[in-house]
């Protein structure tokens, strides 16, 4: 006799349920802050909380869209249930307008654009649904909504985008790439003992993150990059050659899920002092 699946609790509806994505968020959101900071004379604190009211109600506001729309992982099982997603995602479409409204009236209408682009993107993520070919297509355009708080940190605090702004969203989202495609290496082959197996299954990952390399190196010496950024991006190489030539030992999804998040912590500190440097 089968054992009926069992119930998760009523927060696996109303949270994120990838836990990269709260870092993936954040960081990036708390480095834009700080850059903006430091681009200007004069930085204002509330439309910074704002800010932060309005990012994290539309960051929150996701998985139980999601739920509603029939799209998500985990299902409404009951009235009940439904009836909380939709007080839930209503409170948080409500606390997202009104902190919209307020940046608008503090002459930081702009940053409305970055909500208009996380609409268009949440639509298409549900269009893409839920076929597993796209999952990781799904995750880099999830990631580049999230990255985005850099950008909307940044003007949000210095009342301009500049190209400080957008170095600092595009270096986030690339990185976020080569993450999340780290991640999904691991999982693939959490059973290959072989180096030369390991090697041969991530070649496209080496080439992405040397390309990555090559660029913020290249994008260094042209002056666009501070000349220390392309040393943001060293250790998620140095990870991946690691990973491929030390003996194998089992995947723990807990151990990885932490490591990765070290990785996002050392290189936002490391993006955002080359920036901080330069000024």
């Amino acid at each position: 006799m089968m054992e009926a699946a069992p119930i998760k609790p009523i927060r696996y509806l109303l949270l994120p349920r990838e836990h990269g994505s709260w870092a993936l968020w954040m960081l990036p959101l708390i480095s834009g802050c700080v850059l903006g900071y430091s681009a200007t004379t004069a930085p204002e604190a509330e439309p910074v909380l704002w800010l932060l009211v309005a990012s994290g109600s539309a960051f929150l506001l996701h998985q139980p869209l999601e739920a509603l729309l029939g799209f998500s992982m985990v299902k409404i099982r009951s009235t009940r249930e439904r009836r909380i997603v939709i007080l839930w995602s209503a409170t948080l479409a409500a606390l997202a307008g009104a902190a919209a409204i307020e940046l608008a009236l503090l002459q930081r209408a702009w940053v409305l654009g970055f909500a208009l682009l996380g609409a268009i993107c949440f639509g298409l993520l549900m269009l893409m649904g839920r076929r597993r070919y796209l999952r990781v297509p799904k995750q880099m355009i999830g990631a580049a909504v999230l990255s985005s708080t850099a950008a909307s940190a940044y003007y949000v605090v210095a009342g301009r985008i500049d190209r400080t702004a957008l170095l600092l969203w595009m270096g986030t989202w690339i990185f976020a790439v080569g993450q999340i495609e780290y991640v999904q290496l691991r999982l693939r082959t959490a059973n290959m003992k072989s180096r030369s197996a390991r090697a041969n299954a991530g070649w496209k990952l080496y080439l992405l993150q040397g390309a990555i390399l090559a660029a913020a190196g290249i994008s260094a010496i042209a002056g666009v990059l501070p000349s220390l950024a392309s040393f943001a991006f060293v250790p998620s190489f140095a990870r991946l050659a690691i990973w491929t030539f030390r003996s194998w030992r089992p995947l723990s999804v807990f151990a990885l899920g932490f490591a990765e998040l070290l990785q996002n912590i050392v290189f936002t500190a490391l993006f955002t002092a080359a920036f901080l440097i330069r000024h």
